[in-house]
């Protein structure tokens, strides 16, 4: 997680500043992931082909070039940290949980790919999104549930481990609160499609992975987990 914050800043400084006239978000690289119309592509870019929209396209291929390495980087921390709870719990979920990891970062690799084709037929000067557009939904929405359902299912392990682990109750209660919170913000924005749940989703994720990747660093067993018999 710690080599991961360097390409996610990287993604948000080579987008952030640019001049993109995005609004209703947060950033133009969330804004550009939840396109679903030609209008709203065309309210992000700008709908004239001129010089100043190619240098925003270059600039949105470029964040996402650092993108592609946060998303393997984040995928394999969730896939180490479930194998990690295996071993300790003997828990089947966890092994559900391994594959949610590889697919969210796969769904987002797809994304991502969707993202830098509509920016390069926008280059093209073409009108007609709708096939990538639907093919952007498709795994944007792919890797944010497959995100709720692993920290859903992580949830359940935060619910015991104050009872045989280092840190004081209150904690664990927090992390499994914090999981279900996740899963109802982001299954909240895949219900409404608003920018504004859309934004809270992103949010609330970014507090999960920093709370998850802390306790990682500092829980210690001390008994055995109650259902690994």
């Amino acid at each position: 997680m710690l080599l991961a914050l360097w390409p996610m800043y990287m993604m948000h400084r080579a987008a952030d500043g640019a001049g993109f006239q995005f609004a209703g978000f947060s950033s133009p690289v969330l804004q550009a992931e939840f396109h679903s119309t030609a209008s709203d592509v065309y309210d992000l870019y700008g709908a004239e082909n001129t010089s100043v929209r190619t240098a925003l396209t270059e600039k949105m291929r470029l964040a996402h070039q650092y993108d592609n390495l946060f998303l393997w980087l984040y995928g394999l921390f969730l896939a180490v940290f479930a194998f990690q709870g295996f071993r300790l719990t003997r828990m089947w979920q966890f092994l559900l949980l391994i594959f949610l990891s590889f697919l969210a970062a796969v769904a987002d690799w797809v994304e991502n790919g969707a993202i830098v084709s509509v920016t390069r037929a926008l280059d093209a000067g073409e009108s007609d999104f709708s096939l990538l557009l639907k093919r952007l939904a498709f795994f944007t929405w792919m890797k944010w549930l497959c995100l709720a359902l692993y920290f859903g299912v992580v949830s359940r392990f935060f619910r015991d481990v104050a009872q045989w682990g280092s840190i004081p109750g209150w904690s664990a209660k927090l992390l499994r609160w914090a999981c279900l919170i996740v899963c109802f913000v982001a299954f909240a924005a895949f219900i409404t499609r608003s920018a504004k749940w859309e934004n809270w989703m992103s949010q609330a994720f970014t507090l999960i992975f920093a709370g998850v990747f802390v306790f990682s660093l500092f829980y210690k067993r001390k008994s055995d987990y109650p259902d690994s018999h």
